[in-house]
């Protein structure tokens, strides 16, 4: 695992161009994110649907609360039994609505430490460029699509000159030791 970015990354105005390159990327394998200013399902198909593990681990947590909701208040009323006009000691119905607040509550919680997780760890996994361009370009989160390209500077040409030919906006390489590379697409 490398401790810095290495590649190139680019802007687009369209989504249709950033689905085409985001495509041909996918189809040769290579290591890429894709920053948008809103969620869009042309971009998750173009990204060939990546699964997410949180609706797992939602699950999980889930379960775990309906579990704990039935078993801690039987073990209570089994280890203090009392008995009430020949009701049982067990009552499932009784304990029906704590298993589901306690399924809600492990099931959220789940999630949103499953979220913070996942999140940390693709962002060490998968490391984003470090240049102070790349800090101060906030257009990703305004008007603008990103795809960036994990890369090694023999695979880099090839990456801009895809780039260009989808009508990039601006591509530029980063590499440890180079200065980036600002090419226009026009």
């Amino acid at each position: 695992m490398t401790k810095s970015f290495n590649g190139v990354w680019g802007t687009f105005e369209y989504l249709d161009e950033t689905c085409a390159v985001i495509s041909t990327l996918r189809e040769q394998g290579r290591d890429f994110s894709v920053m948008s200013p809103f969620p869009h399902h042309e971009l998750h198909h173009a990204m060939g649907e990546p699964q997410s593990r949180i609706p797992f681990i939602t699950l999980v947590c889930g379960a775990v609360g309906i579990f704990f909701g039935y078993a801690m208040p039987s073990w209570t009323a089994l280890d203090w039994v009392l008995p009430v006009s020949g009701k049982p000691i067990v009552g499932i119905p009784a304990f029906t609505i704590f298993a589901f607040e306690l399924m809600v509550l492990l099931g959220g919680l789940g999630t949103a430490a499953g979220i913070f997780a996942l999140g940390l760890l693709d962002l060490f996994r998968k490391r984003l460029p470090v240049s102070q361009r790349f800090r101060d370009y906030n257009r990703f989160s305004n008007d603008r699509f990103g795809v960036i390209v994990r890369c090694d500077a023999s695979a880099a040409a090839g990456v801009e000159q895809l780039m260009r030919e989808h009508n990039a906006e601006e591509v530029v390489r980063e590499f440890p030791g180079r200065a980036w590379v600002d090419l226009a697409a026009n």
